[in-house]
């Protein structure tokens, strides 16, 4: 009897450290259907809206200390696309949380504006029918070290840091000579290249009461040669709670999409949810981008999304929405493209799919 009771026992050892890890991810897709003004052409597919998959744990450590960790990973229902079929890494890392001390993470790990989707309310397209092609384009995720602070009576902020020679090694990498290196000289040539992806600090203040929040995220971009030094700004704030969200925000960008170039876009989101129905509307303005000689032309934009989730269970929701883009300042919205025919900059998109969160 003991013997079993032992066997039983040891046998139950592994279950429970397995316990310590969570697997979870969203498998979403569906058809969409898209129409460019001006275009007889248009575009209808089946494909992938962003699914992923991940593990994630943590053990005691003991004094109020955690080891955590994450691996997430891209992931695709659709084989064909380019964009797609991408599997590559998301918020992945290791770190330990101090609890009131708050946490530290090393990884590939979010930057304060990419934090800050709160707005983004449709994660189920890209470009006309969700903010990513011009909102969100301004976030990104960084191999860095990352501190997050403990809540302090709705108050918390955090801090990234991710040093240039992340990308001066893949430089090296990418040109062959890592790993056959007899001396640094061997690759000075190639590590001294100027780069867009220089080191990159960002801090997020964050605060909240009573459903309500304010976010501020800075993101810099720091370039010792001062070519290609860029920041970018985002404020949000609204409402969440009640089935109720309302949010504004702000983003003011300089030296992000070109050098010298200057942005500031306002973005407004609002959802209700009646019973398994949540309807939501978003709108992105875009002004003119200012550069060293004038507005830049054709730069303003507009863009309006419509949709609403019905969730079939806890799990399980069905996606519709419908965008409407306008890109450009001319009377006619129109522009000539490299073979002479005309093509205009307004866009429309809807998409009917499904989501399932694991």
């Amino acid at each position: 009897m003991k013997k079993t009771l032992i066997a039983l026992t040891l046998a139950a050892l592994p279950v429970a450290s397995m316990a310590e890890v969570t697997l979870f991810g969203t498998i979403k897709g569906g058809a969409e259907f898209t129409k460019v003004k001006g275009v007889k052409n248009t575009v209808t597919n089946l494909n992938d809206w962003d699914s992923s998959f991940g593990f994630k744990g943590e053990e005691d450590l003991g004094n109020g200390l955690k080891a955590i960790w994450q691996l997430q990973s891209k992931a695709s229902i659709d084989s064909k696309s380019g964009r797609n079929k991408d599997h590559s890494t998301l918020t992945s890392f290791i770190g330990l949380d101090a609890g009131t001390f708050g946490k530290v993470r090393a990884g590939n790990l979010p930057d304060a504006v990419k934090d800050m989707g709160d707005l983004n309310l449709d994660g189920s397209g890209h470009g006309v029918r969700a903010l990513d092609h011009h909102w969100e384009r301004t976030g990104a995720r960084h191999t860095s070290v990352r501190y997050d602070s403990a809540n302090f009576g709705g108050f918390s902020f955090n801090a990234l840091y991710s040093p240039e020679d992340n990308q001066r090694y893949d430089q090296a990498r990418a040109a062959g000579v890592v790993g056959d290196l007899d001396g640094f000289e061997q690759v000075a040539g190639v590590v001294d290249t100027v780069t867009r992806n220089t080191a990159v600090a960002s801090v997020g203040l964050n605060y909240s009461i009573a459903g309500f929040f304010v976010k501020y995220g800075l993101v810099h971009q720091i370039d010792k040669r001062g070519v290609y030094n860029s920041n970018v700004q985002r404020i949000i704030g609204g409402y969440d709670a009640n089935n109720l969200f309302v949010g504004l925000g702000y983003q003011y960008t300089r030296g992000f999409d070109a050098e010298a170039y200057k942005t500031s876009e306002l973005a407004l989101s609002a959802a209700y949810r009646i019973g398994n129905v949540v309807p939501r509307l978003m709108y992105v303005h875009g002004f003119k981008e200012k550069a060293q000689g004038g507005t830049v032309p054709n730069s303003k934009y507009d863009q309006v999304v419509l949709g609403a989730d019905y969730d079939l269970s806890k799990r399980t929701t069905v996606i519709a929405s419908l965008g409407w883009m306008k890109e450009g300042a001319n009377k006619a919205n129109k522009f000539v493209v490299g073979d002479g025919s005309k093509n205009t900059d307004q866009a429309y998109s809807f998409g009917l799919g499904l989501s399932h969160k694991f």
